[in-house]
């Protein structure tokens, strides 16, 4: 079982580089191989993450899946060769359609079930969830999208935004329990146990979590270590 921490946002300046080192270490290596794949803003890599984890001494490389060279075979083989892989923000129903249609789902379980460290913001977050809430409906519009399903509930990211607590309205009419993160706010499940991560520049940043076996009740799981023991 690999290691997912989803990011709701945030995490600038000092806060991002403890994260990324705390990212570093769960891998295991002290020169891990980190991949970033960008398919969440239509294969642009984001190039503050390339510079931030060289300059920490991994060896980096990119996987633009929609790329015209880009074959099944080279996608297996850089995810296998992968011990971190990097999802950034982005729209989430373009890269899961992009993903099924080139096979990387395939590959990411995979990663996951080989131990591999796989974390990202937003889009790159809700990704690795059974499903997500992302603005990427026609004119912006919220939707739910369908992700790799390696953790079973939804994910919400940026939920301190008005805009994104409009989730509260259909959270009941989902099958799963969900959790959302706040912008400098984690969560992180390591060797099956679920952690919360703060920014410490941002000490009232919330981690919530609506109940489906509570009537979506919806619960402040900062305020409750109990219930983060349980998921």
């Amino acid at each position: 079982m690999g290691t997912i921490i989803g990011i709701g946002g945030g995490f600038g300046g000092q806060d991002r580089l403890n994260l990324a080192r705390r990212i570093i270490s769960l891998s295991g290596k002290e020169h891990p191989n980190v991949l970033h794949i960008p398919t969440t803003c239509y294969d642009m890599p984001d190039a503050s993450v390339i510079s931030l984890f060289s300059r920490l001494d991994c060896d980096v490389d990119v996987l633009c899946v929609t790329h015209a060279y880009i074959t099944e075979e080279l996608i297996a083989k850089m995810i296998r060769n992968a011990d971190i892989i990097h999802v950034p923000g982005g729209n989430l129903k373009y890269v899961m359609d992009k993903w099924n249609k080139t096979n990387t789902v395939k590959y990411l379980i995979e990663a996951y079930a080989d131990g591999k460290v796989l974390f990202g913001t937003s889009s790159g977050s809700m990704c690795w969830f059974q499903e997500g809430y992302d603005d990427c409906g026609p004119e912006g519009e919220f939707r739910f999208v369908d992700c790799l399903g390696l953790l079973p509930y939804c994910n919400v990211p940026h939920y301190e935004g008005r805009n994104w607590q409009s989730f509260n309205e259909v959270a009941s009419t989902r099958s799963v329990s969900a959790i959302c993160c706040e912008n400098d706010a984690a969560v992180a499940f390591i060797d099956g146990k679920c952690s919360l991560i703060i920014a410490g520049d941002s000490p009232d940043a919330r981690v919530w979590f609506f109940d489906k076996d509570n009537g979506f009740q919806r619960v402040d799981l900062t305020q409750h270590p109990e219930i983060v023991e349980r998921l």
